[in-house]
């Protein structure tokens, strides 16, 4: 059964401990205003605590997210940028990295400012091949956020990020999957089969095992090959306990699939 949890400019639900978050503002490729970004970060933060296991984030109709809504903002100095990236942008980027659920972004046409920064924030990124990407801030005479300037170098190093984001250069799908930005390229009339199918894997896989990857790797990028061994050894303490290591271990002396319970 599916839960809604919010309509309007950002959709929510969640069923079968799947939940998808839509930027839901077509009209304007998804722009994100300020309303929006609430909604975002109270959506995100959420599942930490809700039935949800995995979190697909995509947008409505034709395109991903156009970045923000530059509308509402161009008064310039009157809007006190810097608190809402604090208050708003900064905890909901740190939650999807922090959180040991995995996060998908499903990309299809524009991909762009805050709305790449959202997309490289997550675990997976999927994308069809019309998906245009770019940090596009300094075409206006902006910075990055939205975490742009930690995940794109460290997804394709400093000299490279330094470009993309100086030059405001956009990219296309096929381009950024042979950068090493997003996993894969799909077709557009297969995208949505996909990721399911992708979703499917990870919830009915060994979750808690998943779970604990992202932790590992976490501690790896953050900390270093030291903090990483550590983490490793007492996630695998907890694995080794698990229902979830016994029913794998016997699904294949058996030669059978596991049937992981997330237990």
């Amino acid at each position: 059964m599916s839960t809604i949890i919010s309509e309007g400019p950002l959709l929510v639900s969640l069923e079968n401990g799947v939940k998808t978050i839509i930027f839901n503002q077509p009209e304007k490729r998804n722009a994100i205003n300020s309303k929006m970004s609430t909604l975002f970060r109270d959506a995100v933060l959420a599942s930490e605590h809700d039935d949800s296991r995995v979190i697909v984030i995509t947008g409505s109709g034709d395109h991903f997210c156009a970045g923000a809504d530059l509308a509402p903002s161009s008064s310039g100095g009157e809007f006190d940028v810097s608190q809402f990236l604090r208050s708003t942008y900064n905890p909901l980027v740190t939650a999807i990295r922090n959180m040991d659920k995995p996060f998908i972004a499903k990309v299809r046409g524009n991909c762009v400012g805050a709305g790449f920064s959202f997309a490289l924030a997550c675990d997976l990124l999927y994308a069809s091949p019309d998906a245009k990407m770019s940090q596009i801030f300094t075409k206006i005479g902006l910075s990055s956020d939205g975490g742009g300037g930690y995940f794109l170098p460290e997804k394709i190093g400093y000299h490279k990020a330094f470009e993309l984001m100086a030059l405001h250069e956009i990219i296309t799908a096929e381009q950024a999957e042979k950068l090493g930005i997003i996993n894969k390229v799909v077709a557009a009339g297969e995208l949505d089969d996909y990721v399911d199918g992708i979703v499917d894997r990870l919830i009915n896989g060994a979750y808690l095992a998943i779970q604990r990857t992202k932790s590992n790797l976490r501690a790896a990028m953050s900390q270093g090959l030291e903090a990483a061994l550590e983490q490793e050894a007492d996630n695998q303490g907890l694995n080794f306990k698990s229902k979830d290591f016994f029913e794998g271990v016997a699904a294949f002396l058996q030669k059978r699939k596991a049937n992981f319970k997330g237990e």
